[in-house]
């Protein structure tokens, strides 16, 4: 009973984080569903985050959709191109990492400094920023089937989850602990398909 009350106060999160997890499986398999179930799962959780307070977890679900019409438009099996898996390089993922760092850091800054009643006041500044900025480069990366987008999931994954935890939001604590072995599966299996290529 505690468990249905939980799930039936938490219906958008819940969904959610299902949709999501229906997203990453047909992502590994490269199949292009994956995208108009990312849309779905997109709006979902981005009542659920709303209903949270934590801003830029919703301007990331925005970013999310668009990602999801260019992704979907990039995998149109109707394309001359057939997009293939390809790889960033050690110096490309330096540059996105401390890209990635840089903004993290002026994005909390800004957070730091908004008072209690603006509409971007963030309970976690740090950790909205961090898991805004490094959800949003390897999604642009898998936009374009860049192998190493897998291995950025990895690590915010990782955090996130513990993030999840403190905060008591089990469902997504559930979401980002039980994306871990999806992000692996992801990378073997396009690992497989890069080493084709």
């Amino acid at each position: 009973m505690e468990i249905y009350n939980y799930i039936n106060g938490n219906l958008y999160e819940f969904f959610g984080v299902l949709f999501s997890f229906i997203y990453v499986f047909f992502s590994i398999k490269q199949n292009i569903l994956c995208w108009p179930v990312l849309i779905i799962a997109s709006v979902l959780n981005m009542i659920a985050y709303n209903n949270i307070g934590l801003p830029l977890q919703v301007g990331m679900q925005f970013f999310f959709i668009g990602t999801a019409i260019y992704g979907w438009h990039n995998w149109n099996s109707d394309n001359t191109l057939t997009l293939k898996v390809t790889t960033f390089g050690v110096v490309n993922n330096i540059k996105f990492i401390s890209i990635g760092l840089i903004l993290t850091l002026i994005l909390t800054f800004i957070l730091n400094n908004l008072t209690i009643d603006s509409l971007m006041y963030s309970e976690y500044p740090f950790w909205d920023a961090l898991m805004f900025i490094f959800n949003i480069i390897p999604m642009y990366m898998m936009g374009k089937k860049i192998l190493e987008s897998w291995v950025y999931f990895i690590v915010i994954d990782i955090i996130s989850g513990c993030f999840w935890f403190t905060t008591n939001e089990y469902f997504y604590c559930i979401l980002f602990f039980g994306y871990i072995p999806f992000a692996i599966t992801g990378f073997i299996e396009w690992k497989k398909t890069y080493s084709n290529d």
